[in-house]
């Protein structure tokens, strides 16, 4: 019997059998997929890690200790920290006091993080890529790609060097939260000193007594890339997690051999059919059409691929763990969960070893200030 078994193989269960691995304990990872999982909410090519957070200054103070628990963890694995993050900068655009740029520039000043504020004459000039608009000013701060494939592949073959026992294709149908043990869906029952439930969007379906605040949502994403005659004005941009006003755009450039990444946060809703992953034609098009109010030629651009991808929401995008008997549930995703996978994994590990309580360690992760 392992000291802690982890119920999924997404960034934070993975995380957290990394620092608990670390820390000499046996862990188990079970997955009802491959591992790492194609389906997590975490599984992608690659996402954003930013300073700018809007008016969320817990996160955005928690960034700093992000890229700390990132570097620590990338110095194990086998390659150089350029095959797990490209630091292309954030870009960021304001229209008009209020707008998420300009709340983001006031917390990070409230806490000192540094940036470049680009006045709105000067917009044009520095990202041609971008439509003339009735710009503010922009900001260019310290961020970019983490290379969420290239990160979990590394890190499950160091858990399996380490000697942690990852079980693939092992649906659990019930977790009993006071015995710390799980069926798995051909009857067996797996026990644990500690039961980490960290299953994305079935972590409430496993848990159904404790009452979790999480719900499914569903988000979408188009790869794409420019038309030749605009190559040149979209070659070696940064990523942007907003440009300006209302709008709820963020992506990355082509980068790494893939194509640019346009995502749309005002596209998502609340899902609770976690099979629908392809986006529809209606869909592209509106990110299609969203894009060309603020790049230029978005709407010639060429579709490569696109995707629907899984989360669980909890009011205030805030992180959650919870903790019954011996069964710990973690909620670190919220949309936003990826950049601090590594700080998340190592906070349920310190919940786990007794290095801190339950509450102290939910509030750190929830971010509250």
């Amino acid at each position: 019997m392992s000291d802690v078994l982890i119920v999924g193989a997404g960034i934070v269960g993975l995380s957290t059998a990394y620092w608990l691995t670390k820390a000499g304990h046996s862990v188990t990872v079970v997955e009802q997929g491959p591992v790492p999982c194609p389906t997590a909410s975490s599984t992608d090519h690659h996402r954003l890690i930013r300073y700018p957070y809007g008016k969320s200054l817990g996160y955005c103070a928690r960034v700093a200790d992000a890229f700390a628990a990132w570097r620590e963890m990338w110095a194990d694995l086998p390659s150089d920290t350029r095959r797990y993050y490209n630091d292309t900068g954030i870009l960021c655009v304001s229209q008009y006091a209020g707008d998420y740029t300009d709340i983001s520039m006031q917390e990070m000043d409230r806490i000192d993080v540094p940036y470049e504020k680009i006045a709105g004459e000067d917009i044009a000039k520095l990202f041609p890529f971008l439509k003339p608009g009735n710009f503010d000013c922009a900001t260019m701060s310290e961020g970019g790609a983490l290379m969420a494939r290239n990160i979990l592949t590394d890190l499950v073959d160091w858990l399996r060097r380490a000697g942690v026992v990852a079980l693939e294709h092992m649906p659990v149908t019930s977790v009993d939260t006071g015995a710390g043990a799980v069926t798995l869906s051909d009857g067996r029952i797996l026990s644990a000193g500690c039961v980490v439930v960290a299953a994305g969007i079935a972590t409430g379906r496993l848990l159904p007594d404790m009452g979790l605040p999480l719900t499914p949502h569903r988000t979408v994403l188009v790869y794409a890339s420019p038309p030749e005659d605009l190559a040149g004005l979209y070659a070696d941009i940064p990523c942007w997690n907003s440009l300006g006003g209302d709008t709820d755009l963020y992506g990355m450039p082509a980068m790494d051999g893939l194509p640019m990444k346009l995502g749309n946060g005002g596209m998502g809703y609340r899902d609770p059919d976690a099979d629908n992953r392809q986006m529809s034609p209606e869909e592209v098009n509106r990110m299609l059409s969203d894009y060309t109010l603020r790049f230029q030629g978005a709407e010639r651009f060429n579709v490569h691929w696109h995707q629907a991808n899984y989360w669980t929401a909890a009011p205030g995008k805030e992180f959650q763990l919870h903790q019954d008997g011996r069964t710990l549930a973690v909620s670190a995703c919220s949309g936003h969960g990826f950049k601090f996978g590594a700080l998340s994994g190592r906070d349920v590990a310190e919940a786990v070893s007794d290095a801190r309580s339950i509450a102290d360690v939910q509030s750190r992760m929830a971010a509250q200030v």
